[in-house]
């Protein structure tokens, strides 16, 4: 297997060797295989990515758009305001 030298951040290395720790691998195996996932995922390709909206709203705005007139309507009648 032909040797890499990889630097990295100290906040990153610290979390490695944690989770190699609780996973029961070593620090290389761990990076190995995280890498192996990371380019797999980004070869297979064959995931279709989530697109926005998620959900089929029937056309119905989303809440955050009408925010101001949800709050419009009902704030303050229910006497809590």
């Amino acid at each position: 297997m032909p040797e890499v030298s990889l630097y990295l951040p100290e906040d990153i290395k610290h979390r490695v060797a944690e989770a190699a720790r609780w996973h029961g691998m070593t620090e290389d195996d761990y990076m190995r295989e995280a890498i192996t996932r990371a380019v797999s995922e980004e070869l297979i390709g064959d995931r279709p990515r989530p697109t926005l909206p998620l959900f089929d709203l029937g056309g119905e705005p989303l809440t955050a758009e009408r925010i101001d007139e949800i709050l419009a309507e009902g704030y303050g009648k229910d006497g809590l305001a």
